[in-house]
């Protein structure tokens, strides 16, 4: 049923009472108040390597190992799979705006919260571009993303390490990671491609909240989806000598541009999940997946800079987006200098030094585009066209978002919306993380979940 306009005003006004009124509680705050990307270039600072990166040299030391997913044992399995599960389904902290969020979801509503940056007016008094994509901080953004998230699963097993998914294995993902011991398998065509099996169910406490489920905010969470799969076909999947073309290069934008971008990469394999399916939202980080893809990606950077291309010469010092530029700040490390949605920026963990930005209802407030190829959403209740009509912000009032009627409030604005060149692909990306622990010491290792 569509949201009526007096509903989305009363709902605009309580999340305005509460965000003046009480202090955000988080369960979680990030591991640090600031990061730019040149913060993020040494990988092995963070304490971790890959397991295709020789124990030696840079990558030298006490560092926890990120393994092939599709090399991982039942036991390891398990570890992982429990760490999810516990962030997801057992820890939870009510925020500022009096709603009820996991740990797990508070990464979604990061990632999402990305997005809503586009549009708005940064720290050099130009409009904001997407903070994680479609320019030169995609490979650092979501770096620090990982580590973030990493560190949160940590607390639950400090064994645990994000695995990663190489899809040029073709036998390997249909066999290994794709079934119900693991990440679980396609989605069930009988019922709107919903996963009905594995742990990722909404039977097993896996259901996306109607807010935090698509490519727009719409600050109303009515009821819980399932993550939905379409898989494409296997035979289809990113290939080796795909990679190899991506990381033939010594430009680190040309780099940047082929992963992200570039065939059998980061978005194709978005795509890959197919038409209606989780990972094609920009709350993708909702299904588990995400994060295996994008350790992938992250992976490939790693061996390209290990590969002659160390440190900051083989970065963009300028001319890029504000937040993209090798010393620039990166939302959210930014001790919150530019602004967000406040009440999506409540189910966000919070950043040492953060301070909430007062919102200024004349600035321009956008959600951040998606391609053309991203479907429109109304399932819950809501309307989506990445090319003109933006949906409910929370913080400013949009009534007309239950009809598809032209839109001459600021925040809806299509003249500002990103040329699609800049951002075409860009599909649902992933999820931030939050850890109140600092890298992977000395932590109690906690028992794995049967």
């Amino acid at each position: 049923m569509p949201v009526k306009p007096s509903l989305t005003w009363i709902i605009t006004i309580t999340s305005s009472f509460f965000a003046l009124s009480i202090s955000p509680v988080r369960a979680y705050t990030f591991s640090t108040g600031q990061v730019t990307p040149a913060q993020t270039l040494d990988f092995t600072s963070y304490g971790y390597r890959y397991d295709t990166m020789a124990n030696s040299g840079l990558t030298g030391g006490n560092l926890q190992v990120r393994e092939n997913a599709a090399n991982l044992s039942g036991d390891e399995i398990s570890r992982f799979l429990n760490a999810l599960d516990v962030l997801k389904t057992e820890r939870f902290v009510t925020t500022a705006n009096g709603q009820t969020i996991s740990e797990y979801d508070q990464f979604v509503a990061t990632h999402l919260a990305t997005m809503d940056m586009t549009g708005r007016i940064g720290p050099n008094g130009q409009p904001l571009v997407n903070g994680a994509h479609g320019n030169a901080a995609f490979l650092p953004w979501h770096r620090q993303f990982l580590n973030e998230f990493e560190l949160a699963l940590q607390s639950v097993d400090a064994s645990v390490t994000i695995p990663y998914w190489d899809w040029t294995n073709q036998a390997a993902t249909q066999n290994i990671i794709f079934q119900d011991n693991f990440m679980g398998p396609n989605g069930n065509a009988a019922q709107n491609r919903n996963i009905t099996s594995g742990l990722f169910t909404v039977a097993n406490g896996w259901g996306q909240r109607t807010d935090l489920s698509g490519s727009a905010w719409t600050g109303i969470n009515t009821n819980i989806r399932a993550i939905r799969r379409n898989l494409g076909a296997f035979t289809a999947l990113g290939t080796q000598a795909q990679v190899n073309n991506a990381l033939n290069t010594n430009a680190y934008l040309t780099l940047r541009g082929r992963l992200e971008a570039g065939a059998g990469m980061h978005n194709t394999m978005h795509n890959w999940f197919g038409t209606g399916s989780t990972m094609r939202t920009q709350t993708s980080p909702n299904d588990p997946m995400f994060w295996l893809l994008h350790a992938n990606i992250d992976r490939l950077w790693g061996q390209w800079q290990l590969n002659g291309r160390w440190g900051a010469n083989f970065y963009p010092a300028g001319g890029q987006p504000y937040g993209h530029n090798l010393n620039d700040l990166m939302w959210p490390w930014n001790t919150a200098n530019i602004p967000i949605a406040n009440d999506l920026l409540d189910l966000t963990p919070t950043r040492p030094g953060q301070q909430r930005l007062a919102f200024d209802a004349s600035q321009e407030f956008l959600m951040a585009s998606a391609p053309t190829d991203l479907f429109t959403d109304t399932s819950g209740g809501y309307m989506y066209n990445p090319w003109g009509h933006h949906a409910y912000h929370g913080d400013e009032p949009c009534p007309d978002l239950v009809a598809d009627l032209p839109c001459d409030k600021p925040c809806h604005n299509g003249s500002s919306v990103p040329e699609p060149a800049s951002i075409f692909g860009l599909l649902a990306f992933g999820v931030l993380g939050a850890g109140s622990l600092k890298k992977r010491g000395s932590k109690v290792l906690a028992g794995a979940k049967n």
